[in-house]
């Protein structure tokens, strides 16, 4: 990755104050920790050894279940059809209301694939995406609550328009055409400094976006001037709703909801409207996080996971005063993208389940939860299939759909076997 045009995004600010001293919680027991290992190789003779096998950090939890829970193997019985290909990188999948799904490419453009599968042209009307860092480009698309009424399509994206000196970030607004082949009233509700990747809309209409800060030394994670490394609530017209926590606060960034995030690419809501996001860390330590209005989700001053070169994040602390812990978190690193809770009739056994896809661990996670919000199992599906996994979304069949992240990238669609 190109680390000027990176380091050109960030601000020459103070870290925040040096941390607590730290209670020493019990380590999940050994012979979990051995299960654990064991079932995590089930797939390497096949795929090979996922890219962080090999990382053996295992800082202390903070409590039981907060990470590498009980593991278990579902009851369903169910079959992965090819219900779409020929996608290059796609990033995000969404439904429309006729059952079509519609995706967009990282390097640029908007499709959308009919129920035989088919793939169309690319769409007219979208931005011509240009960036010298390869992993930038086409981020999350989401459809509008009311899409038969407004046709009102959300982008996340990163461009390098004409004249810029680095890469910037936008979340925008467009309608489908009545046709589907091209995007109209494109409109950018908010742009800056900043790697928006996931986008979600609350029950009340509110749009939530979630962006990055990739690279050390991770400083805006804790600004609340700046956008990066934070999840954003904007109205869907790009205006800032009135009760956001930080509106109040000087100099700070209105829109931002909650802080303290380094790659986060996962994001739905519970079935009782709680918002929930997966989180990628640099080496090990990806977080499952319930999110809270104002809250400080600790990113880099607390961390299960390492840098990306090996080193400690200050000093491997993991607990602060004042920070919120992660609900669950992975050593070594998944890399999750996507996540859905499950809500279907079609697998009565995975009701209220999270759903979430993994890059580098090219696997599909299923999470079990108590009522209150703990992780009590979690299952590993699809490895044998040596894929990543970009994104992970529920249909309104009630079917659940996997996005893969390859040159010839897939659409998988999960049902009951026949």
């Amino acid at each position: 990755m190109n680390k000027s045009i990176l380091l050109a995004m960030a601000a020459s600010l103070a870290l925040a104050s040096p941390a607590l001293a730290q209670q020493a919680p019990p380590a999940p027991a050994g012979y979990r920790l051995a299960k654990v290992f064991a079932d995590d190789q089930l797939s390497v003779e096949k795929c090979g050894p996922p890219r962080n096998a090999a990382d053996d950090y295992l800082p202390a939890a903070a409590y039981p279940d907060q990470t590498r829970a009980p593991r278990i193997t579902t009851h369903a019985k169910y079959q992965v059809d090819v219900v779409a290909s020929g996608l290059s990188h796609p990033w995000a999948l969404a439904f429309l209301p006729d059952g079509k799904m519609i995706v967009d490419i990282r390097s640029g453009g908007l499709r959308v694939i009919d129920k035989a599968g088919k793939v169309s042209e690319p769409l007219a009307g979208t931005p011509s995406i240009k960036n010298s860092v390869r992993l930038f480009g086409m981020h999350d698309l989401i459809v509008d609550r009311d899409f038969a009424k407004n046709r009102m399509l959300y982008i996340a994206y990163v461009n390098t328009p004409e004249g810029a000196k680095a890469p910037i970030g936008y979340i925008a607004s467009a309608k489908l055409s009545a046709d589907e082949k091209s995007v109209t009233d494109w409109k950018v509700l908010k742009e800056g400094a900043m790697v928006p990747r996931r986008l979600l809309q609350a029950k009340d209409g509110k749009l939530f976006a979630m962006t990055a800060d990739v690279i050390t030394p991770y400083k805006l994670p804790q600004d609340v001037t700046s956008p990066q490394g934070k999840v954003l609530r904007l109205n869907t017209d790009g205006t800032i709703p009135k009760d956001n926590p930080f509106v109040a606060t000087k100099d700070a960034d209105p829109s931002v909801y909650a802080l303290g995030f380094r790659d986060p690419q996962g994001m739905a809501l519970s079935p009782t409207g709680e918002l929930w996001i997966t989180e990628n860390e640099p080496r090990g330590g990806d977080e499952l996080n319930l999110i809270k209005p104002g809250k400080n989700y600790g990113f880099p001053v607390i961390s299960y996971g390492r840098d990306n070169d090996g080193k400690l994040l200050n000093n491997g602390k993991t607990q602060k005063e004042g920070l919120e812990q992660p609900v669950y978190y992975w050593t070594p690193s998944i890399a999750p993208s996507g996540m859905t809770f499950y809500t279907g009739k079609q697998f009565p056994e995975w009701k209220n389940n999270i759903f979430a896809g993994a890059m580098s661990g090219m696997q599909l996670v299923r999470l079990v939860l108590t009522n209150d919000g703990r992780v009590v199992f979690e299952e590993k599906l699809l490895r044998d299939r040596c894929k990543r996994i970009r994104d992970v979304r529920q249909g309104p069949d009630g079917l659940v759909y996997v996005l893969t992240d390859e040159d010839n990238s897939e659409i998988w669609r999960i049902s009951p076997a026949k």
